[in-house]
């Protein structure tokens, strides 16, 4: 997953992030500003790049926190994903977050980056990927949907201005 990767026709740096990177992920965020918009009702905040870095779910703490960067060989920062393993269970990564640039949507970059995530993710012997999608993300949902995942709840959430009903996805990988 780390490294320097050809995907599709273009050469790309992946790497863990890390407080260094906060600058380049908050500069996606506001690039991403459609995404933040949908999920909470408002522009990212100031400290979007540091929390996308430091937040974690209840019970976790950074060591099983992975986020990764994908820079294009300009040095710009085109994607944050943002991973927790063992997250509800041993064997389960949940997926925080898998923000892509405006301008990389709709070329497969998406689909291969996930492609690579799995692999990695059974490497590090995960059996299963989770994902929560707001039920307002309808292309979100296809993406997923296209990737194998299949709703197995719902849950009440709130982010930033905005109660959502999320749909809790699972990826069975094993």
């Amino acid at each position: 997953m780390i490294g320097n990767k050809i995907i599709g026709q273009q050469e790309y740096n992946i790497r863990l992030l890390s407080g260094n990177d906060e600058i380049d992920v908050q500069n996606l965020c506001e690039r991403c500003s459609d995404f933040f918009e949908l999920i909470e009702g408002r522009l990212p905040e100031k400290d979007a790049g540091n929390s996308i870095l430091f937040d974690l779910p209840p019970g976790k703490a950074l060591k099983d926190k992975y986020v990764f960067g994908v820079y294009k060989k300009n040095g710009v920062l085109i994607a944050v994903i943002d991973m927790v393993k063992d997250y509800k269970a041993t064997g389960e990564w949940i997926i925080g977050l898998f923000m892509l640039d405006p301008d990389e949507r709709g070329n497969r970059l998406g689909r291969r980056l996930h492609d690579s995530i799995k692999d990695w993710v059974l490497e590090e012997h995960g059996r299963a990927l989770r994902i929560g999608v707001v039920e307002e993300n309808r292309r979100g949902h296809k993406f997923w949907c296209k990737m194998g995942y299949i709703e197995v709840d719902r849950v009440k959430m709130t982010y930033g201005n905005k109660e959502h009903t999320v749909k809790v996805m699972n990826l069975f990988l094993k």
